[in-house]
């Protein structure tokens, strides 16, 4: 476990140094969470007006249970296609973010460019992909809606070892040019070999950014305290909120992009044992004895 944690330890620092070089990186995850939202309202404001505009609408108007069966497959189907949209539009640009981490572990100067490069040569990839975690998604949603608490607590677990067996599943894809289902195997495979680095790497980092969110509570405690005193004033409460609201976005930004790099580094370390050229497993196994 030790060796786990120091391995970890040192992909992160490297995917660190990779991020400090290359802050361009971060537009991907910028990107990404702008052209979420955009989606979100597009398949979301539809349905509001259409329920505005059809206020009766449910399984009586429609005819029974036939009705209701017609409503609820075109509302599968919706949330179906929904679910392959976002997919599509994060696997996307965390491949971009990839790409340019990859060139520079390769000695490489990346830009912008040949992240996006590097994600439209793969859009096959990626919109398959997408269709594979959407269908995965349904599906266990669809087990959680008809299941009891225990049954969804399973769901959960399902959920989570999924997450877990296809980690790989996107780099190998896009990395050595292998289709959905032989990356799953080869996603396992190299999940095997790094379960420690990639938990504690993983959870480490999501440690690390929630106990720095958690300080952006202060000055929204400070707000709170002033209000009740009766002190706070229209100018302050903006500042102190809109301060707090970019902090957020800026650390939200910076862990995204740092998850995609170390995703890469591991991903390198798991199938080769190096991340870089002067970067061998030697040194990272090394990382916690030179402590």
């Amino acid at each position: 476990m030790f060796h786990s944690i120091s391995r970890s330890y040192a992909l992160v620092c490297h995917s660190w140094n990779v991020l400090k070089r290359d802050k361009e990186i971060m537009i991907f995850p910028v990107l990404s969470a702008l052209a979420s939202l955009l989606v979100a309202a597009s398949f979301i404001v539809p349905v509001v007006m259409y329920q505005m505009a059809h206020p009766s609408s449910g399984s009586t108007a429609q005819g029974g249970r036939q009705g209701e069966f017609e409503m609820q497959t075109a509302w599968y189907v919706y949330t179906f296609l929904f679910y392959v949209v976002s997919y599509f539009i994060t696997i996307f640009f965390n491949v971009g973010v990839m790409h340019c981490a990859a060139k520079r572990m390769d000695g490489g100067d990346p830009t912008v460019a040949d992240g996006f490069h590097g994600a439209l040569s793969h859009i096959g990839s990626i919109f398959m992909w997408s269709l594979v975690s959407a269908t995965v998604g349904m599906v266990l949603r669809a087990i959680s809606e008809r299941s009891g608490l225990i049954g969804r607590i399973v769901v959960s677990f399902l959920g989570i070892g999924w997450s877990l067996l296809t980690y790989f599943a996107v780099p190998v894809m896009i990395f050595e040019g292998v289709g959905a289902f032989d990356a799953i195997k080869r996603s396992g495979t190299l999940f095997k070999r790094t379960w420690g680095e990639t938990v504690v790497g993983e959870a480490g980092m999501g440690l690390f950014f929630g106990l720095l969110a958690m300080i952006g509570l202060v000055p929204i405690g400070l707000a709170i305290f002033l209000a009740m005193q009766g002190t706070l004033g229209i100018g302050l409460g903006i500042t102190l909120g809109a301060s707090v609201l970019v902090y957020w976005i800026a650390l939200g930004v910076i862990s995204a992009a740092l998850q995609g790099v170390f995703h890469v580094a591991l991903y390198r370390y798991a199938s080769t044992g190096r991340i870089s050229g002067d970067y061998p497993q030697e040194r990272i196994a090394a990382q916690w004895r030179a402590k």
